[in-house]
This record gives structure tokens, C-alpha cells and sequence, in this order.
């Protein structure tokens, strides 16, 4: 199995409302690099495979139709950009995978190309990707000026992954750079080639500055629930991050998303579906039940509000919390709401709520024992590893480092030393995309 630590560059990845709670250090930590750096070697040396990091480009403003709610509550503002953090990251550890969010809406194709060739060039191919539309009509008012809807979204993110396809594994043959003094030449131009993509959204000519990089493309997360995100996920996605409140649901989804990744030509276990999870490990049940309690206490109902109104683009403002949670029509983030949805009991607006301020991930609460039993559950509902979503950071984490890996590596779950090389192989045990992904090479 594979662990991944979710994250941002914000006071706090998962519950807004921890910056009240002492052991919670992301709010001072944010823009220590020192501090960055030392959760990423303590992850790298804790078992992590890699460090995943949300990003955003606006101040929530859905909820009753301001932004003033959303500074109050502190939901995910300030925040800064992940990008430029991840080589540092990479000068701290040796293995670590890093994955940032980028939005196929908010940059250029060659732009950001460029800027995943030159990460994974100085990680030595340990970066990630995980690619989004973005839902927020604030980010499209600050980036774009126009806001694209969900489908119109997606195709541009197609197109978009075609010429970031295109740049980087067609542009440059792997022997491109030859620097031969006697024949006074650094780089082949015989070796080089534009892409020359002419496409309905984008006009590419190439070819792409950026050398071959250890990984050749990123490895590419997707987390897309809806049905044409799914779609997109089937096709694209070597690692899928999922959202499911019950085993049964994810279950389904993960089943799903296989069926989709054959019926488009490739191999189910080229994707790893990976859920996420807010574990609570103490040495006593009754102390994980506490530490989960004491959590959940923390949290205000506005707050999780102010986040499903901005992530689904639909104000709950105009609802009382004890009506029932219902399906709206939404061009934001819906796999949000099917999570709730489709779980196995019904939820109210205020109870939905406080659940989406923590997110809609299976707590486990328990002895390592206990919670590791748990993750075997759901690794046999399909579950390929867990993304961890910390609630109160660094402790989530190292607890989770210092109690629960050892269990699953007593259990044979993980392995005691992933060993190094690029993420892809790490994951895979291949550098490059295969053939069977849009950006493998082809013989």
C-alpha cells in the first residue's frame, strides 16, 4: 500500500478551526521554510511516499455571497503557492515524492510544462501532479475573467494534458543533449522537433525548452468524482484520490473507476485509487475516541458551510442546518455532494456541514491495532493506499508515523524501506508513463 500526507499552503489542510487548538503548528509554519523542511523528512522517514499539496486561486466568496465569512473563519485564506516550495522540499529529502495541484483553467500549457519539467528535473523525477478544472467563480474572476462551466472545464483540461503530452515525451529523443565539443554542438537539432498542436483552445508550435526529464511527465493525481471527472480519471489518472464517507460507496467508486480505465485501453492497475482518511491512533481506544472528540469539538458549522458553498458553487446561506441535505443544481466540485449523497444515512445541512469542515473522509479512531484493521477493510474494498488527511499537524502525522506504520509493516502492508529512483517507479516500478497512458511513448 502507498501513503500520501495531503496538505497546503495555508494555516491548515483539512480543519480550519485547528489554528485554536495548541498542538496544531501549520498556522506558525506556513512561511517557516525550516519548518516545511522538517515535516518533509520526517514524512520521507516515517514511511510516506509522498507529501500532496491543495492549492486555490481566490478567498471563498459563495456563502452568502461575500468574502467576509470566509476570512472570519479563516477557510483556506492566507495561502500561498506550493510550487516554489517543492524544490526546497526536494533539497531536503531523497525520496519523498511531491505532488501540487495545478489548474488546467488558470495557466498555459507550456507554462506549466515547464514548470513540472524543471521540478522533476531537480527532485530527480519525484514530482506529481494532480490536475483540476477549479470550480470557484472567484478564482475564474481573478484569473480569467470569465468562468467556464463543469464540461467546458473538462474539455480544456483534455486538450491541455494533449499538448503538455506532446512537449514532454515527443519534443526531445532521450539523446538529444550530446555536447560534443569537436563537432562544436551542445544540443542535436536533428534530435529536437516541434509538436506543432493546433487545437480548438490551444495553438502550441513548440519545441519545448526543457531537456528530458528523469520521469519524462509528472505522475499525474486526479480526484475528480463527477461523472465526466471520472471520465477524465479512467484516461488519465495514475493515481486517483477519492472522497467516500462508507466502504460500500468507495467500493462502488473504485470498481467504477476500473471498469472505465479498461474500457478505455488500459490496465486497472495502472490507476491507484487511493482514499482519503483522518486517522486517530493512541495507545488506547479510549484515547483516540478523545483526541477525535476533542477535534470535532472544535469545529463550527459556518465553517464547513463557507467551504461546501464555495467547492460546490451553490450559497447555503439561504438554508436553515436542520433541513435535510439534498442534491442542487451545482457546476462546482459534485463529487462533494455525492459523497453525502451516497452514503448510507441521511444527512442535514448543519450536520453536512461540520462533517465537510473535516471533510468527507472515514475517521478511524483507535489502537494501531484497531486502525490498521480498519485500512485492511477498505485495501479489500478496493483502496490501493490512503491519502492522510491530518487534522492537527504535525501530530495526525506523527502518530500515524510512529504507531500505526510500524503495524502495517508488522502486517506486511508496507514496506519497510520503499527504496529510491523516481516516483513513478516507486509506485510503478517504470521512470515513464507506459504505453498505455496518453503520455507513454510508443515503439
Amino acid at each position: 500500500m502507498h501513503l500520501f500526507a495531503y496538505t497546503n499552503c495555508s494555516h491548515s489542510p483539512v480543519v480550519e478551526d485547528a489554528w485554536r487548538h495548541p498542538a496544531h503548528e501549520q498556522t506558525d509554519g506556513v512561511r517557516d521554510l525550516s519548518w516545511w523542511r522538517g515535516l518533509a523528512r520526517d514524512l520521507e522517514a516515517g514511511g510516506f511516499d509522498g507529501l500532496f499539496f491543495a492549492d486555490s486561486f481566490n478567498v471563498a466568496d459563495r456563502y452568502d455571497d461575500d468574502y467576509v465569512p470566509a476570512l472570519r473563519r479563516g477557510e483556506q485564506v492566507p495561502e500561498y503557492d506550493p510550487l516554489p516550495l517543492l524544490t526546497a522540499l526536494a533539497d531536503a529529502t531523497d525520496d519523498l515524492g511531491l505532488i501540487a495541484t495545478a489548474s488546467t483553467s488558470f495557466y498555459e500549457p507550456y507554462v506549466l510544462a515547464t514548470k513540472f519539467a524543471t521540478i522533476d528535473a531537480l527532485s530527480d523525477g519525484r514530482v506529481g501532479w494532480n490536475v483540476v478544472t477549479s470550480s470557484g467563480r472567484n478564482e475564474f474572476a481573478n484569473v480569467r475573467g470569465e468562468y467556464l462551466d463543469h464540461d467546458e472545464r473538462y474539455d480544456r483540461a483534455e486538450e491541455f494534458l494533449a499538448v503538455c503530452y506532446a512537449l514532454w515525451t515527443d519534443s526531445w529523443t532521450d539523446d538529444a543533449v550530446v555536447r560534443d565539443a569537436d563537432a562544436d554542438t551542445f544540443v542535436d537539432p536533428d534530435a529536437v522537433s516541434r509538436i506543432d498542436h493546433e487545437g480548438e483552445r490551444f495553438s502550441v508550435a513548440g519545441p519545448f525548452g526543457c531537456a528530458p526529464t528523469p520521469q519524462r511527465a509528472p505522475v499525474l493525481f486526479q480526484a475528480g468524482q463527477s461523472e465526466r471527472g471520472r471520465a477524465v480519471a479512467a484516461r488519465h489518472a495514475e493515481v486517483a484520490f477519492a472522497f467516500a464517507l462508507s466502504r460500500d460507496a468507495f467500493a462502488d467508486h473504485a470498481a467504477d473507476l476500473r471498469t472505465r480505465a479498461r474500457e478505455a485501453g488500459r490496465n486497472p492497475d495502472d490507476v491507484r485509487v487511493c482514499p482519503g482518511v483522518t486517522p486517530y491512533v493512541a495507545e488506547t481506544t479510549a484515547a483516540a475516541e478523545a483526541a477525535r472528540a476533542e477535534v470535532r469539538d472544535l469545529v463550527e458549522p459556518e465553517t464547513g458551510l463557507v467551504r461546501l458553498s464555495s467547492h460546490l458553487d451553490y450559497d447555503y446561506s439561504r438554508h436553515a442546518l436542520d433541513e435535510p441535505l439534498r442534491d442542487v443544481p451545482a457546476e462546482g466540485i459534485r463529487g462533494v455532494l455525492r459523497a453525502f449523497l451516497d452514503d448510507d444515512r441521511a444527512w442535514t445541512i448543519g450536520e453536512a456541514a461540520k462533517r465537510y469542515a473535516r471533510y468527507p473522509v472515514p475517521e478511524p479512531a483507535g489502537t494501531p491495532a484497531e486502525v490498521a484493521d480498519e485500512l485492511e477493510r477498505w485495501l479489500a474494498a478496493g483502496a490501493d493506499g490512503f491519502v492522510v488527511m491530518p487534522a492537527l499537524v504535525p501530530r495526525t502525522l506523527d502518530r500515524v508515523t510512529e504507531r500505526l506504520v510500524p503495524e502495517l509493516r508488522d502486517r506486511g502492508l508496507l514496506a519497510a524501506d520503499a527504496g529510491g529512483g523516481t516516483l513513478r517507479k516507486r509506485l510503478f516500478g517504470t521512470d515513464e508513463p507506459n504505453a498505455r497512458h496518453p503520455a507513454g511513448r510508443r515503439e
